[in-house]
């Protein structure tokens, strides 16, 4: 072995330029490969980073009455679930909420907040770096409200001074102290910013109310599916005893993952790894026919050594030595890439919301990966050259010499490798083109709004203190004309969502068509607002008339629907004046009148399948949650804050951004990963025209003496240019003609799952087909050009 070694290495060191061509091209299937995969170990793999991070789980509940939709666990389960789990070490409590933080020369801000049971840090084996954490006293009814924050709170809020712990501030508007900080870059569970907590109230003692969410850690030795089938005894004996509460309820057992990190998150992270797969297979396709090409040429030293003695297994063995160590040396550099790549991928997500406890940095599982990816690799690519060119008929050599022996066989395996790369491409290229499509399909919706030149925001009324929908309204009609009153302010809308940021659904009657099933009846999605929103978002209304300040109130129950809403549900028919009511847990609404009709919006960028949109008045239907759409010349952030806390000094305004940059933020992911496979499907096109360019040199070049005597008898330079072009084109041919038919149910399968991708279009297809096509032909036509150049009599001597 060591001889084999020793041989391998000055093979590669004597032929450089081909191993430096083999190097780079593993090192790019390689390294995207452990890229992907450290990302995906990061996301899907990896335990939460806490002690006993691998032995946390979450408890949750299903509806089945609804679809096994998830729901939560109430606090009588909660201490049923803690008294009777002997498996389980610790089982934990949180509820997520907004919470305000306010105090006397702060202004307030709104962060996430988790109430918790008192016993969850010490699960985790987690500690305050500053002050203390909680006491099983805390959350016992009565307990006066005590606050924890995160170190990212504690330093922008505090500016990390030591004098914040002891401070009494305002949560939601009561009154509690901050008594300790946790450490840097803990958000537990998922990007928590301030945790009080968990206190029993009466009303929680309510089987029927399900505000929690369950975390528990299972004792060692102990798995998980052990774990969840004595959960499962309990709720089943939780369900006997309260059958009125507990009907259709059933226990949902996830790891930690599956609770966060499932549904389109997994789907696209999956879609990435078989995308550099795809990377990976093409570049071993190639490397194989480079490999191939060079076993062919090397025919006379591999006959040699066979004549001399050599085993079929000792000359397999040589040559598989020889791609192990190319394929190492690409994994290395390789690895570059793959850590360029990450760190790149962790800059462009930092700020989209990623989860704390997601990390992306190699580990010994990404390491082992990478090694096996690297004996794969090498396998992969160098076995079929080994076992082709061990195959040694020495008769054939000595008689026909190196040029001609085993150049059959060789030349077909070559071109099967040709036509798996471009098919391969051809299916990566159309996924690829599925995202771009995508997202420019995302970009171009609602032109007519001027995104640039709306500043939006997003304001929450606490319950506490506007507990009525007369109050809520109030609020938000003083705050209109003064922003109205803002210097350079034109417009101001108050919506519950801004275009293209999405919008709820609700079922809904129409007057006249009955409904057998309200569950399964039609929906829209609705839009609740004030007067003025349709010109502040350029949005006309082409019939009928936009809402006026007494519209919703008590009579004038009506609403403002789009074309697209009225070609649906009223076909040929005027719509004005028609009638439309709300479901809501299969109860009616009152009837809406029809009172104008506008030009479409997109609410829901990306959504193939959303319902057509309507707008109601917000005194018919008022909202804690609304956005602010300030349109100007460029009015700031500060200003609209400053009035708004004019208002109410414990108000804060958050998700402050232009309308185009918030529509961007939440279409980032179309961009990142539509860049991810465009970057993918750019490269896997490079390495297949790469590789039949270096088939059809290698086999023009074996048939230099041929093209010659071709020339010589009579043949044109276009006869020989058309006689080397036509292998290629077929390979070429076969190549399209099975990708596309691999691509059709491949982009259709994308498209089908949740992950705002356009439908498959055959314009995609077509378009990727063609320019797969035109640089097939191109790589084909280098050769053939160069061997319509060859002088006859030089080639007819050629050896």
């Amino acid at each position: 072995m060591i001889s084999d070694l020793r041989f391998a290495l000055r093979m590669i060191g004597l032929h450089r330029w081909f191993s430096l061509a083999v190097v780079a091209t593993l090192a790019l299937g390689i390294g995207l490969n452990t890229m992907v995969f450290t990302l995906v170990n990061a996301v899907l793999f990896k335990p939460v980073a806490v002690a006993g991070g691998e032995r946390l789980f979450v408890i949750r509940n299903r509806n089945l009455s609804k679809g096994g939709r998830s729901v939560g666990v109430s606090y009588p389960e909660f201490r049923e679930y803690r008294a009777q789990a002997t498996s389980l070490e610790h089982v934990e409590a949180e509820s997520r909420q907004d919470g305000i933080l306010s105090e006397q020369g702060n202004p307030p801000q709104k962060y996430n907040l988790d109430l918790v049971s008192s016993g969850i840090f010490e699960m985790m084996h987690v500690r305050p770096v500053l002050g203390r954490g909680f006491l099983p006293a805390d959350d016992k009814a009565g307990a006066e409200s005590v606050l924890l924050l995160s170190h990212g709170v504690w330093m922008d809020r505090y500016g990390s001074s030591p004098d914040a712990v002891g401070r009494a501030v305002r949560v939601n508007a009561k009154p509690a102290t901050i008594i300790g900080v946790m450490p840097e870059g803990f958000k537990f569970p998922d990007n928590v910013e301030l945790w009080m907590p968990l206190v029993p109230t009466a009303e929680m003692e309510s089987r029927t109310l399900r505000p929690l969410q369950l975390f528990a850690m299972r004792k060692p030795g102990v798995t998980l599916p052990e774990a969840g089938t004595e959960l499962q005894g309990i709720a089943g004996r939780i369900a006997a005893q309260h059958p009125d509460s507990n009907k259709g309820i059933d226990l949902l057992v996830q790891t930690f993952h599956e609770r966060y990190n499932g549904g389109n998150v997994k789907s696209v992270f999956v879609l990435l790894l078989a995308a550099v797969g795809f990377v990976l297979l093409i570049a071993c396709a190639n490397v194989a026919n480079m490999m191939l090409s060079r076993a062919l040429a090397r025919q006379r030293e591999v006959t040699i050594r066979a004549a001399m003695g050599a085993s079929r297994w000792r000359l397999i063995r040589q040559l598989l030595v020889e791609s192990l160590l190319l394929s190492v040396a690409g994994g290395l550099v390789g690895l570059t890439i793959a850590m360029a790549g990450v760190h790149g991928f962790d800059l462009v997500t930092r700020d989209v919301g990623k989860p704390y406890w997601v990390t992306f940095t190699m580990d010994y599982n990404v390491f082992g990966y990478f090694a096996a990816l690297c004996g794969f690799s090498g396998l992969l690519f160098g076995l079929a050259p080994a076992i082709r060119s061990s195959r040694v008929d020495l008769n054939s050599v000595m008689k026909d010499g190196v040029r001609t022996a085993g150049t059959q066989r060789g030349g077909s395996l070559a071109g099967v490798l040709v036509v798996l790369q471009f098919a391969l491409t051809l299916v990566l290229l159309s996924g690829a083109g599925l995202f771009v499509r995508s997202f420019l399909d995302s970009q171009s919706v609602n032109n007519a709004v001027p995104a640039d030149h709306i500043l939006t925001a997003r304001v929450s009324l606490p319950r506490e203190r506007y507990a009525t929908a007369d109050a809520r309204a109030r609020f938000f009609e003083q705050l209109r004309p003064r922003l109205e009153a803002l210097p350079g302010v034109s417009h101001v809308a108050i919506g519950s969502s801004a275009p293209g940021l999405g919008a709820g659904g609700r079922k809904i009657e129409i007057e006249d068509t009955p409904l057998t099933d309200p569950a399964r009846g039609p929906s829209a999605s609705v839009l609740v607002q004030f007067p003025g929103y349709f010109n502040a978002v350029n949005i006309p209304v082409l019939l009928g008339r936009d809402f006026d300040d007494a519209d919703g109130g008590a009579g004038r129950q009506v609403t403002v629907v789009t074309k697209e809403f009225a070609a649906r549900y009223w076909p040929n028919q005027p719509a004005l004046g028609k009638r439309l009511r709300f479901y809501a847990n299969e109860k009616p609404g009152e009837w809406m009148t029809v009172i104008g009709i506008s030009a479409d919006i997109v609410q829901n960028v990306g959504d193939a399948k959303a319902d057509p949109l309507l707008f109601i008045p917000y005194r018919q239907d008022s909202y804690d949650s609304m956005a602010l759409l300030v349109r100007s010349a460029g009015v700031s952030a500060s200003a609209v804050r400053g009035v708004v806390q004019s208002l109410d000094p414990d108000m804060p305004v958050y998700d402050v951004r232009t309308l185009l940059a918030a529509v961007e933020r939440s279409q980032w992911a179309l961009r990142v990963f539509g860049t991810l496979f465009l970057i993918f499907g750019v490269m896997a096109l490079v390495i297949a025209s790469v590789g039949i360019y270096a088939v059809m040199a290698h086999a023009t070049a074996r048939r230099t003496q041929e093209l010659g005597v071709r020339m010589a008898l009579g043949a044109s330079s276009r006869n020989i240019m058309g006689l080397v072009l036509a292998r290629g084109m077929k390979q070429l041919m076969a190549g399209v003609v099975l990708g596309v038919a691999a691509a059709i149910p491949a982009t259709r399968a994308m498209s089908a799952l949740p992950l705002q991708l356009s439908k498959s279009n055959p314009f995609i297809l077509v378009f990727v087909t063609f320019v797969l096509v035109l640089v097939g032909i191109f790589a084909c036509w280098l050769p053939a050009r160069r061997a319509a150049a060859l002088n006859p009599v030089a080639a007819i001597r050629y050896e």
